[in-house]
């Protein structure tokens, strides 16, 4: 039997001397009072109870809606990079990741992902599961259920060097010839698509397709094929790639891909403006043998994802490899060079000189990569000790407008012409969905070989779509150390040419009659878009370019350009 919360003895048969009826009924109701206050007490303290175990369960199930939404994020961003080539990979890799997360699919999970319908390079994975209540169990609540949604988007590296169906051609400037080769890509006559005579007319895009051995050095612009860095610290280049460069060649109902003047076949000077030809040469030391190779990839349009990458076409293999040939009909000024072996086309060593060369041909609808190196990864003696730069142009043939262009990073010979004559060359296009409100970043390495003159940059975002010189920009240099760190200023020397770093500019100085400030140094130039980017039109569907006014001269520079927070990145859900 349960004991009394409060008991109260008034026994009548003891006397309290001075108390009255009165005061034993106040006695009685007092008692009365205590035990409705506890009674409302723990009527109340059950209520409390059940409001913290309210809260707590809400505070676990918002906790573990935050580790589902980064499970959600997980798999969108891993699953996207399959998009739009394949599908079931994409979808496959989403559901992988939630579940490596912890929110496997099961009989209290869901997990779906599947492209958005309104944009087929973006991803949509929705993860509901149920999360485990505790107090408020005693109201028959066991569970919460918990939906988050994630939305990943991939934007691809911008197009670099050509809005056409060829990359990489410049002015083929031979001797005894003087063909209306300018560079700035309008209306001049570069190259033919059938090699020197005949076939249709290409105009000149003001630069060459270029790579240097690698046994040379990135001090000569080429930040990435060469495996060295003499002269500077370290003397190792820690950004050499063996894969060298990619293009990007689109072909939309299929077709064929080409390569011009893939060998090396070593050219005469041609004064001020570099080498005849597309601009082959020797640039230190013996005639070493020189290799260039050529690899298709059948990309299955799923261009972020290089591991599904397969090889198709013709490999070149040996075809450019170990040649020492020059050009005897186009010494120009500079003589036979000591060590090389006559020819070139003339007796075999190089068929393509100058030539269109067949990659692939009968290639089905889609995207493929041409990689372009100078590095034998079977055989590491292979231009270990050459010093030598290969130029070359890439053609996509086909229907459906086909294109070409440089894929993230690539590296161009410009012949210079004298000062006075702006030459503009192809950067990258941004059009209005990757640039807006977005900051737009371009990267020059060992920009000023010539005598003296500025660079500038050119927008397509000018009034009603029209090209402007950017007159607000900034930046700064930088270069790797032996961590793979950047440091800034780097090798930039100060005052050389210009300074280090800068803002509210609208050039560079990059060369003067002292040199450059900017040998083997990149430049980092910095540029805002702007939420209205593009709004008004952009000038041939948002082509930058880079134009130089300098002396004279031939300048082999490597460019990155790139939109921060792109390519793939989260995108809000909505309809």
């Amino acid at each position: 039997m349960s004991q009394p919360l409060l008991r109260i003895h008034l026994h009548g048969r003891h006397k309290v001397e001075g108390r009255t009826d009165r005061d034993r009924a106040k006695i009685d109701l007092t008692a009365r009072e205590a035990g409705q206050i506890i009674v409302v007490f723990a009527l109340m303290l059950t209520v409390l109870i059940g409001l913290v175990g309210i809260a707590i369960d809400v505070t676990f199930a918002w906790r573990s809606g935050l580790q589902i939404q980064r499970a959600a994020d997980a798999g969108s961003l891993a699953g996207v990079v399959y998009l739009p080539g394949d599908v079931t990979t994409a979808d496959s890799t989403a559901v992988a990741e939630v579940a490596a997360n912890g929110y496997t699919a099961g009989t209290t999970t869901t997990v779906t992902a599947a492209p958005n319908p309104a944009n087929n390079r973006q991803l949509n994975v929705t993860v509901t599961t149920q999360v485990p209540t505790f107090f408020v169990r005693i109201f028959g609540i066991n569970y919460w259920t918990v939906t988050r949604q994630s939305r990943a988007a991939f934007v691809m590296p911008v197009p670099m060097g050509s809005p056409l169906a060829y990359y990489g051609v410049g002015c083929l400037l031979l001797t005894g010839s003087t063909p209306a080769c300018n560079s700035n890509g309008t209306g001049a006559s570069g190259v033919t698509t059938n090699g020197t005579s005949g076939g249709t007319s290409l105009s000149s895009l003001g630069a060459w397709g270029a790579i240097i051995t690698r046994g040379g050095n990135s001090q000569n612009g080429d930040a990435y094929a060469p495996a060295n860095n003499v002269g500077y610290s370290p003397t190792n280049n820690v950004s050499y790639d063996p894969n060298g460069y990619y293009y990007t060649a689109v072909l939309p109902a299929g077709g064929t891909i080409e390569i011009f003047d893939p060998g090396f076949c070593a050219m005469g000077g041609n004064g001020a403006t570099g080498s005849l030809g597309a601009g082959d040469h020797w640039i230190a030391g013996a005639s070493n043998p020189v290799s260039t190779y050529y690899t298709l990839w059948d990309t299955h349009n799923v261009p972020l994802n290089p591991g599904g990458w397969t090889q198709t076409g013709n490999a070149s293999g040996t075809t450019f490899e170990n040649e020492k040939g020059y050009d005897p009909a186009n010494l120009g000024t500079g003589g036979a060079p000591s060590g090389a072996t006559s020819g070139c086309n003339s007796n075999g060593l190089d068929a393509y000189h100058d030539k269109w060369w067949t990659l692939a041909s009968s290639l089905a609808a889609g995207t493929y990569e041409v990689e372009v190196s100078t590095t034998n990864q079977g055989n590491a003696s292979i231009n270990a000790s050459t010093n030598a730069e290969n130029m070359f142009s890439i053609m996509a043939v086909g229907g459906g407008s086909p294109s070409v262009y440089g894929y993230n990073r690539m590296a161009v010979y410009n012949n210079l012409v004298a000062s006075g004559v702006l030459q503009q060359f192809y950067m990258a296009q941004v059009d209005q969905v990757t640039g807006s409100g977005k900051t737009l970043t371009i990267d020059l390495f060992d920009v000023g070989d010539s005598t003296a003159g500025y660079i500038q940059i050119l927008s397509p975002n000018g009034a009603g779509g029209t090209q402007t010189v950017v007159n607000n920009f900034s930046y700064t240099t930088f270069n790797y150390n032996a961590a793979g760190a950047r440091v800034s200023p780097g090798n930039c020397v100060a005052g050389t040419s210009d300074a280090c770093s800068g803002t509210g500019r609208n050039k560079i100085t990059v060369a003067t009659a002292s040199g450059s400030s900017f040998n083997d140094t990149w430049i980092e130039i910095t540029i805002p878009l702007g939420n209205t980017y593009g709004s008004g039109g952009l000038w041939q569907g948002g082509w930058w370019q880079v134009q130089y006014n300098v002396t004279a001269g031939n300048d082999t520079t490597t460019w990155s350009v790139n939109v921060m927070g792109n390519p793939v990145h989260l995108v809000p859900t909505g309809p």
